[in-house]
């Protein structure tokens, strides 16, 4: 299979091409790993047996579907091609629920974050664009260039990845982050509202004092309660902000 894997990634990004009602993805994921199909395969009625074989409904998450042709192209080389949809049918829906979740659920939003952060208060459209950009395709650019290479060398016990301690702690870490950066989106919005409709300037170190706080409470409220409902974390987080920037245009607190 060397060579393969560069050819699947840059393929990859053709994964919807066609999509259809009735099968989905199928078209553009037989593109996808056909080179795997034409290394596997050297008689060409074997190869268009496994093409069409393929052309079963196909539908998983777009940056899992390098994975998923790296694990179709093992159950090709390693079990009767009966059974080869079966098996691949109850492997896209694994991927591509854990991916719906960490990319659609917590990548996406987390960069979306930032990037209106960036653009907001600090550098302008250009960087809030590039930093959203980057956060959420600094993963999904990993999973897909390896993506091929661990489900073809690995085989089916790659899945355990999904359930691993790793995984769970970096999920973890993750929603911490999207809540702290959320928590303080809201607090800038409610500061600079209030900063505008006062014909003032943003005051840098009360700023400073007033993000961390909240940036702390996000964060603990997530390490107690590491099960608590995102959307419950975020409910939580914009209210602290809106109450402490409240009390500090009072003069209550850091008059």
């Amino acid at each position: 299979m060397k060579g393969v894997n560069h050819r699947v990634f840059l393929r990859s990004f053709f994964l919807e091409t066609l999509w259809n009602y009735e099968k989905m993805q199928n078209v553009g994921f037989v593109f996808c790993m056909y080179p795997a199909l034409f290394r596997l395969f050297r008689d060409s009625e074997e190869r268009n047996g496994a093409v069409i074989r393929n052309l079963d409904t196909v539908n998983t998450h777009p940056s899992m579907g390098p994975l998923l042709a790296g694990l179709t192209a093992r159950l090709e080389h390693d079990l009767d091609p009966a059974t080869v949809i079966s098996y691949r049918k109850r492997i896209m829906s694994v991927l591509a629920a854990h991916g719906d979740h960490l990319f659609w659920g917590l990548i996406k939003p987390l960069a979306g974050v930032f990037g209106v952060i960036l653009t907001l208060f600090f550098f302008g459209t250009v960087a809030g664009s590039l930093a959203a950009l980057v956060i959420y395709n600094t993963p999904n650019m990993l999973v897909r260039s390896q993506g091929f290479q661990i489900g073809w060398g690995q085989g089916l016990n790659c899945l355990q990845m999904l359930n691993s301690s790793a995984l769970d702690n970096v999920i973890t870490w993750v929603r911490m982050t999207l809540s702290t950066a959320l928590g303080v989106a809201a607090g800038l919005l409610v500061f600079a509202a209030m900063n505008v409709r006062q014909c003032a300037t943003i005051n840098l170190p009360r700023f400073i004092v007033v993000a961390s706080v909240i940036m702390l409470g996000g964060t603990g409220f997530l390490l107690l309660r590491k099960q608590v409902p995102l959307g419950a974390v975020i409910h939580l987080v914009v209210l602290a902000s809106v109450i402490v920037f409240i009390l500090i245009d009072m003069g209550i607190l850091f008059p």
